[in-house]
């Protein structure tokens, strides 16, 4: 379901390339998506998994449903209900998530703060977490264009999922897609959004998070720049930032992850 729409033509890039936009792959495991045919109505569907609200979309006026499975899912049977259309009986569509093993990497950071803050951070650590969950939870009803691009060419050092030790301990697993590239180069919008929450983290250095609409949200992390305004209404392909080494980092790359229904999900799904 791939479809070429030309050249990406962003002079401050300095790349010239085919892009690609694909529909989201499902992938029925702790930290995938799985994606649910809905099949035709009148109305839009309202389904939810886990009492939130899921993403609903079309491709070639088929609905789907798009379901963030979080990484501590456990293997089993699951569904969503709700409703399709004008039918007033609940539904329950049931679907079956099997267990995947995450590979662990060992890095270490130079700033030992940046793994084991003062006690003088934590007030500031604290209130910006607040600040994360919050963007992070953020719902809009607007429509959603789910077919992404990759925010900025470059490796990609990092796998969502890893189980991550920080100078020898241990911590919460990569809940994003880590892309090395050159310090300045621009990072773009994967697609459109607003801009809801932007500024200078502790651990995250300079952030931007972005709702695309039905609980999913970019977070885009260790910018060296920030290119948009808080509120700001962005395009798909839009300069949003650069590529930076600011927070918590070994070397300039972008961290990206990707939230739908409250829970971080493999971006890579969402890529060609």
């Amino acid at each position: 379901m791939y479809r070429l729409f030309g050249l990406l033509l962003a002079p401050l890039l300095l790349l010239t390339f085919p892009v690609l936009y694909a529909f989201p792959r499902a992938s029925l495991v702790p930290g995938g998506v799985a994606v649910i045919e809905l099949g035709n109505s009148n109305k839009t569907p309202q389904f939810k998994f886990r009492q939130k609200p899921v993403l609903v979309t079309q491709s070639d006026n088929i609905y789907f449903a798009i379901v963030g499975l979080p990484l501590s899912l456990k293997p089993g049977k699951y569904f969503i209900g709700g409703h399709r259309g004008d039918d007033i009986a609940l539904e329950k569509i049931f679907f079956t998530v099997v267990d995947k093993k995450y590979t662990t990497q060992h890095i270490n950071i130079e700033d030992q703060r940046k793994v084991n803050p003062y006690a003088s951070d934590m007030d500031r650590i604290w209130a910006e977490q607040k600040r994360q969950k919050k963007a992070k939870r953020h719902y809009s009803k607007s429509s959603v264009d789910v077919e992404f691009m990759q925010p900025v060419a470059g490796v990609m050092t990092g796998s969502f999922g890893r189980r991550r030790i920080f100078n020898g301990e241990t911590r919460r697993p990569h809940s994003g897609m880590d892309i090395a590239a050159d310090e300045g180069i621009p990072v773009i919008a994967p697609s459109k959004g607003k801009v809801i929450e932007l500024g200078d983290f502790f651990f995250s250095g300079n952030l931007i998070y972005m709702d695309h609409g039905q609980g999913m949200i970019s977070l885009f992390a260790h910018l060296s720049e920030i290119s948009v305004t808080l509120g700001q209404q962005v395009k798909k392909g839009d300069i949003i930032g650069k590529v930076g080494a600011t927070g918590r980092v070994t070397g300039p790359h972008l961290h990206w992850s990707l939230g739908l229904n409250d829970t971080w999900i493999d971006p890579s799904l969402f890529l060609p």
